[in-house]
């Protein structure tokens, strides 16, 4: 080997030598630029604790929100757990959970105690309730001094039940209301029969359809406005946080879209929150809610709020003092993306 080769060599050597340190820190400054850039396109999902008062297909998208991913989708990590309205009520005031799924009878009577609450969401906004009586009990003087079942004395179903009354030309003195603490158990209690009748909707009404019970009014056909069931956020909480409030808002959005276009997940889900099997009763609740409730649309109105003012204000007089258009903030939905 000649002085200049061996020279080359080394000076071949010495460069790769330098090369080399050089390589090994690009490749971990461009691992870290990675992993840089992967931490920032999965920000952390905000934690937020949602209620509902009812076991019924009424809240089903708050469900179907967690169990499609949407709440993920719009940077929420969602728990949605079942809180009766005199329990979900409190809690959201003392921030145990900071959003609420109840029907605006409820809302009213908090609102009527002292509550701020706002509406930014409607799933059912119309009085969804059908008057069901046992055979015996079939025409309106029949009932008089027999059991009416309501879950509570101040929900959705309790209001809707003074305006069937009236339309049937009765009073709630003429009949025994009787508070049985939830949909469910007014359902069970009309169809053992210690109950004489009861305002209900899908899918308890097929039952009572093929039960032999027999419908004396049904609101439903009438669309008569109603929060029979909507999200519901304190003032304060609604303050502070309107953009994750946006993002729940687009994320049941999301989730009531899904329900109108997809029948066989949305009867999976009606399934596994409610047991329901039978195929002829989850196309009946189906076509219920997708035909004859989702089509008026999740934007709060006064109206709906206003309608339930004047059935549940015979009972309770300090909700006729409500103001019901500070207790609705449409501005969420006229926002949302869906």
């Amino acid at each position: 080997m000649t002085d200049t080769a061996a020279e080359n060599g080394s000076i071949d050597r010495t460069t790769r030598g330098r090369r080399q340190p050089l390589l090994v820190a690009a490749a971990a400054c461009l691992a870290a630029l990675a992993g840089s850039s992967g931490a920032q396109a999965a920000p952390a999902l905000e934690k937020l604790t949602l209620s509902f008062s009812e076991k019924t297909v009424d809240f089903l998208p708050l469900r179907v929100a967690v169990d499609a991913g949407y709440f993920k989708k719009h940077g929420i990590d969602a728990t949605v757990r079942y809180l009766p309205a005199q329990e979900g009520i409190p809690a959201v005031l003392a921030g145990q959970v900071q959003g609420l799924g109840i029907g605006g009878a409820d809302a009213l009577s908090a609102e009527a105690q002292g509550a701020k609450l706002k509406l930014v969401t409607t799933f059912t906004p119309i009085y969804i309730f059908q008057f069901w009586a046992r055979p015996q009990y079939a025409k309106p003087g029949a009932l008089k001094g027999q059991r009416v079942g309501v879950p509570s004395t101040t929900g959705s179903l309790y209001a809707a039940t003074v305006l069937i009354l009236k339309q049937l030309g009765l009073t709630t003195s003429d009949v025994a209301i009787t508070s049985l603490g939830s949909v469910v158990n007014v359902n069970s209690s009309l169809l053992a029969g210690s109950v004489a009748a009861a305002a209900s909707h899908p899918p308890a009404t097929y039952q009572f359809k093929h039960g032999g019970l027999v419908d004396l009014v049904d609101l439903a056909k009438k669309k008569i406005p109603s929060v029979s069931s909507g999200v519901w956020f304190t003032q304060s909480y609604l303050n502070a946080h309107r953009a994750l409030v946006q993002n729940v808002v687009d994320a049941l959005a999301d989730a009531l879209h899904r329900e109108r276009t997809d029948r066989a997940f949305t009867e999976k889900e009606i399934t596994k929150y409610m047991g329901i099997k039978n195929k002829a009763q989850l196309d009946f609740t189906y076509n219920f809610y997708v035909n004859d409730v989702l089509p008026q649309g999740p934007l709060p109105t006064v109206a709906e709020l206003a309608s339930d003012k004047k059935s549940l204000s015979a009972s309770n007089p300090k909700v006729k003092k409500v103001n019901v258009s500070e207790m609705i903030d449409p501005s969420f939905v006229k926002k949302t993306k869906q």
